[in-house]
């Protein structure tokens, strides 16, 4: 079998479909040769290479999303109120609700460097994965992340396993910065959400991506100036993310709709769309990953036939 490797791509919450895309891998019996993972990706990514375990990653990540350090975050405050937008029947308080959250968020934007401390996303790295070198994991890993200093991609082989995996996951404006030898880095998502570049770069003959970005809603009324910037960039980014899921040889696409990146209360809901969507790339993967292994040890076999000498009467019943 060819050598397979994982680009399991940015997307919040939605990423938690990488776990339902690697429970069928595992049930399957496909081998993971190497992972590489922006953003969630790389956090999903980094258990899964330290534990090929599904049931063991799920369980940890259920764990850290009960931690102090996550409530702490906040993040439901970030969701967007769609209904706000689409439904004019809402009391006078709901509204009032949903603006002095706005109001609140544009503040933080204009007087802070981030929504939320860099600590306490460390924190919360910290109860997912241990002190480690990126080197000493069970399956070959790497993540990517920006580099906001040079404008460049990073992918990170080597070092700290937490500080890349901090800096790949650290979304712009809701995390500060990561300043890792004297540069400063924030979430891969903004040069390679689906990391396919990075896991052949690895050695992989076969890269299987799970793209978890969201599609982009026909439906949208832009309200703040902020809000058309968000859109724009958010559209960017789709149209990047296409270009380069071109190089998958499998592109698994979870059907999670426009779940929302802080949606993380919808963890079983996105588990099941990600195991649903692998099962129907199951076969596709099986086959491109064989076909070359199955070929050449035909070959092989033949060849060893025909090149070993026979006495007269070999091989006939």
């Amino acid at each position: 079998m060819r050598k397979i490797g994982l680009a399991l791509g940015g997307g919040g919450a939605r990423g938690l479909a990488h776990l339902g895309v690697l429970r069928v891998l595992e049930h399957g019996r496909i081998p993971v040769s190497c992972i590489a993972g922006t953003s969630m990706g790389a956090i999903v990514g980094a258990c899964y290479a330290l534990n090929p375990s599904v049931a063991t990653v799920e369980k940890s990540i259920r764990t850290a999303l009960k931690h102090s350090a996550f409530a702490s975050m906040k993040i439901n405050l970030l969701s967007r109120n769609e209904e706000v937008l689409k439904n004019h029947k809402l009391s006078f308080l709901e509204r009032a609700r949903h603006f002095a959250k706005s109001g609140y968020l544009a503040y933080i934007s204009t007087t802070k460097p981030a929504f939320v401390e860099l600590e306490k996303l460390e924190q919360l790295i910290a109860v997912l994965l241990p002190d480690i070198s990126i080197r000493d994991t069970t399956i070959p890993f790497c993540c990517v992340a920006a580099n906001l200093t040079d404008g460049t991609e990073k992918v990170f082989t080597r070092g700290s396993l937490r500080r890349a995996v901090l800096a790949s996951s650290s979304i712009p404006g809701v995390f500060p910065p990561v300043q890792i030898d004297g540069r400063y880095f924030n979430d891969g998502a903004a040069v390679n959400v689906t990391p396919v570049r990075a896991a052949k770069g690895m050695g992989a003959d076969i890269v299987v991506a799970s793209n978890v970005k969201g599609a982009i809603s026909r439906w949208y009324k832009p309200e703040t100036a902020s809000e058309v910037v968000a859109r724009s960039y958010y559209i960017t980014g789709i149209f990047l993310n296409r270009l380069q899921l071109k190089e998958a040889d499998v592109v698994i696409i979870p059907a999670i709709g426009h779940m929302h990146w802080t949606d993380f209360a919808k963890m079983d809901f996105m588990i099941a769309r990600g195991e649903k969507a692998a099962h129907h790339k199951l076969l596709e993967l099986r086959l491109k990953a064989g076909t070359k292994g199955l070929a050449a040890r035909l070959k092989e076999t033949l060849t060893t036939w025909l090149t070993t000498p026979r006495k007269l009467g070999d091989g006939v019943r």
